[in-house]
């Protein structure tokens, strides 16, 4: 499946048009859990034995008389995963497919990543013909649409508890607190709920999931067996994704609780990052 070229077009506009790139070098823009030497100053508390004594707050210390420890947060950057289901019947559909609606959220994702400086990586099942796709994590804009423009290729495949296996290789279990957002209408999800529920308590797992309610003859897949902790978003195949998306991620979608630098709340980072102005310049 080509890559539309207006489509494309978008995409590559996109970093231009968002605002006020954040620079700084490494210092995430994201709060870790992980409480201690940081940039950030979160409060004073008072002295617990085996604090470190080099963060004791000397001007406090003196003034009250007790030991007072300044406390820190850590920072990290943003990891997101792009999960895509390939199933054959995420290419149908008229006048949007399922995986042209994920394009569209996916370009999205890409353009908010690639404004705030976080990394974007992609992950493809295949099948006994179509080998696993899987590109790590990193920033930029060239690595943005490498994913897009790969995905944007990808044939068909009828993935497998196997092949997701293979996809999916070692992911989330060393760290915490990434982010995997799964595309999919529900067709060629069996075997992955396994996979998942492990890494559900240590990452932030989202499925979106299109649904059309004018389609008559849809298909009923059945259900995959997730596990409570990941969330599932069931969007309407025939509405503008950016828009939900923007929606969504200002009222806190998945715990991100975060916008993109220089944009202002309220604002429309939907019209910044719009990926389509209408639906059918993807048909």
């Amino acid at each position: 499946m080509p890559l539309p070229a207006r489509f494309l077009a978008r995409l590559r506009r996109l970093p231009l048009r968002l605002r006020g790139r954040l620079g700084g070098g490494t210092e995430g823009l994201h709060p870790s859990k992980f409480k201690g030497a940081g940039l950030t100053f979160v409060e004073n508390r008072p002295y617990v034995p085996g604090d470190d004594p080099r963060f004791i707050n000397w001007p406090l210390t003196a003034r009250t008389g007790e030991p007072i420890m300044k406390r820190f947060e850590s920072s990290r950057d943003l990891v997101l995963w792009l999960v895509v289901d390939p199933s054959p019947s995420m290419f149908l559909g008229d006048p949007v497919s399922p995986l042209r609606w994920a394009l569209e959220l996916c370009g999205a994702a890409f353009a908010t990543l690639q404004a705030s400086g976080d990394r974007l990586g992609l992950i493809v099942p295949g099948d006994s013909r179509t080998p696993a796709l899987r590109i790590a994590p990193k920033r930029g804009r060239i690595h943005g649409l490498r994913i897009l423009e790969t995905l944007a290729e990808r044939g068909p495949s009828i993935p497998t508890e196997a092949s997701w296996r293979e996809a999916m290789g070692h992911w989330g279990e060393h760290g915490k607190g990434h982010r995997l957002w799964l595309f999919s209408n529900g067709s060629g999800l069996q075997g992955l709920a396994p996979l998942l529920k492990p890494l559900a308590t240590r990452h932030r797992l989202v499925w979106f999931q299109p649904e059309d309610p004018d389609d008559r003859h849809g298909m009923t897949w059945p259900e995959p067996g997730f596990s409570s902790a990941i969330e599932r978003q069931r969007w309407d195949l025939l509405e503008d994704p950016v828009l939900k998306l923007n929606a969504w991620l200002r009222a806190g979608g998945a715990c991100w609780g975060w916008a993109p630098p220089g944009i202002l709340p309220g604002s429309d980072v939907a019209g910044e990052i719009r990926v389509a102005e209408r639906r059918d310049s993807f048909c």
